[in-house]
């Protein structure tokens, strides 16, 4: 569990944190020659990530922290793969829309699900074979916390724009020129979470009512499908909300 934590938290640090626009963009080139060397950098971003929460853990001193072999040896798995799935992830979109009989404005949410639960499988399966046990101990307790919480608000964050840009709703044409309800999201996913993790769900209700207000005027004229893009939003936001909050109470208890 050791090894699981230090990956997956240094993973979300890589793709969500630390990923710069440009390699973003590179990712989304079909060309080899204008993506690998970025690539390469960006999959590297893993290797201080992982040093730095390794060292913090090992400074903590659980009984259980993975010595410094298992771990270089995963780490450099870990990077290895994360470089080739993410070269490989672009010009995998045709395949997919050939083969699910997807439009093309869905290709990307799921390319996107499919390129994330590789790396998870990944990190997974280089934890369980180099990992000695999957006991809990405070800091990967921690680790996974902060994990989850990234999670609910990032990976959603992402997920949930892919789904909407995926049904064609006209969301470039929507008043949002300041991506304020990108802001508004992980706000609101957050509250989620900490209401579900201390059980006050009921009170979820009321975090959905002030958005309801504050928007009413857009939903109810519902020019470019506003309505419909407000509703499946917050449902996904919700979702994740929820889901972030339930995983948290897991691992706390």
């Amino acid at each position: 569990m050791n090894l699981f934590a230090l990956f997956l938290l240094s993973h979300i640090g890589c793709d969500f944190i630390f990923q710069s626009d440009q390699m973003a963009q590179c990712k989304r080139s079909t060309k080899l020659g204008v993506k690998w060397w970025p690539l390469c950098k960006h999959a590297l971003t893993q290797v201080p990530l992982v040093l730095i929460l390794w060292g913090g853990g090992w400074l903590m001193a659980p009984p259980t922290w993975p010595h410094w072999q298992p771990l270089l040896i995963g780490l450099v798995i870990i990077v290895m793969s994360h470089w080739l799935i993410d070269l490989f992830k672009q010009n995998s979109q045709p395949l997919l829309k050939a083969q699910l009989h997807l439009t093309s404005n869905r290709v990307p949410v799921m390319s996107y699900t499919i390129d994330q639960a590789l790396h998870l499988i990944v990190i997974g399966l280089v934890s369980m074979f180099l990992g000695q046990q999957w006991a809990f101990n405070h800091v990967n307790r921690l680790l996974l916390a902060v994990s989850i919480v990234l999670s609910t608000l990032l990976f959603a964050d992402y997920f949930i724009s892919f789904y909407l840009k995926g049904l064609d709703l006209n969301m470039d044409r929507l008043p949002d020129g300041a991506k304020l309800g990108r802001h508004i999201g992980h706000l609101e996913r957050f509250a989620i979470l900490i209401l579900f993790y201390t059980h006050n769900v009921a009170s979820i209700a009321v975090i959905v009512a002030i958005k309801a207000l504050t928007l009413f005027k857009a939903i109810e004229s519902n020019e470019h499908h506003f309505a419909e893009y407000y509703l499946i939003g917050s449902l996904l936001s919700l979702i994740f909300g929820c889901l972030g909050g339930y995983l948290l109470s897991l691992i706390a208890h």
